[in-house]
């Protein structure tokens, strides 16, 4: 399956457009996934932790480096805004919750139809999957050098993955790990158990029933979309600040 590619949103530039022109917000149907990117370093710190709750705000404290604190922060602020569109509420006044393995949660109102999302982020660049229809995962990894891959490797991947990934010549190596790592990342987020397993790499996802969709967010990144239904559509859309928290670009698969 070939990736699915924002590319070309990421990198045109976007003229100012007229209010009336902006396009309408993207109406989540049932099936479908709506993937929206978000550069995190692009953005209103100060209203982005009025926006935060009380619990929110004490997490961010705990964060050693201005850059990790920033990050979480924007990263919450962009979430609680996504969020909010959907449902046609306060961003401020959602309430996130965690499961059991830490996957964030929305509480949302008895009889509501139930608002399925994940996010990921790796320096500075996050992906946030909605979809109504079921349970979904994503994972965005920057493409790095990792020495010590295959220790890690034979840690969480199964033996036909780490063999699969040999057998990729010397210079594929790295991309083979990485994008077997955002698979299992995604599949894993997805069923809300992580990669905190004993033996994660022991599960399959399409035997799980989980659909897996690679992604290309942007130059430099790899990413996997997991879903518990197979997608109708999946819709990405770059999310932009100004003037407005109003997507300007939208591809469709």
């Amino acid at each position: 399956m070939s990736p699915l590619t924002l590319d070309a949103a990421v990198s045109a530039p976007s003229a100012p457009v007229a209010e009336g022109d902006r396009p309408a917000w993207p109406r989540l149907q049932p099936g479908d996934v709506h993937v929206w990117q978000a550069l995190l370093d692009d953005t209103d710190p100060e209203r982005d932790r009025a926006l935060l709750s009380a619990d929110e705000q004490e997490r961010a404290s705990q964060y050693r480096f201005d850059r990790d604190r920033f990050h979480f922060v924007s990263g919450r602020a962009r979430l609680r805004m996504i969020l909010g569109r959907y449902l046609g509420r306060d961003p401020a006044g959602l309430v996130l919750a965690c499961g059991p393995h830490g996957k964030p949660r929305l509480v949302q109102p008895e009889g509501e139809e139930p608002l399925h999302f994940n996010v990921s982020h790796s320096d500075g660049v996050a992906l946030y999957a909605l979809a109504y229809e079921g349970p979904v995962g994503v994972d965005i990894e920057r493409m790095r050098d990792i020495p010590d891959w295959a220790d890690i490797a034979a840690t969480v991947f199964t033996a036909q993955e780490r063999a699969r990934i040999r057998g990729l010549p010397a210079e594929w190596r790295m991309r083979g790990f990485m994008e077997a790592w955002t698979r299992q990342e995604a599949f894993l987020k997805a069923t809300g158990e992580g990669l905190g397993l004993e033996e994660p790499g022991l599960r399959d996802a399409q035997e799980c029933g989980y659909t897996l969709q690679p992604l290309t967010p942007m130059v430099g990144y790899l990413a996997t979309l997991a879903s518990a239904f197979e997608p109708a559509r999946v819709v990405f859309t770059n999310w932009s600040d100004a003037p407005s928290p109003t997507p300007f670009s939208t591809t469709e698969s």
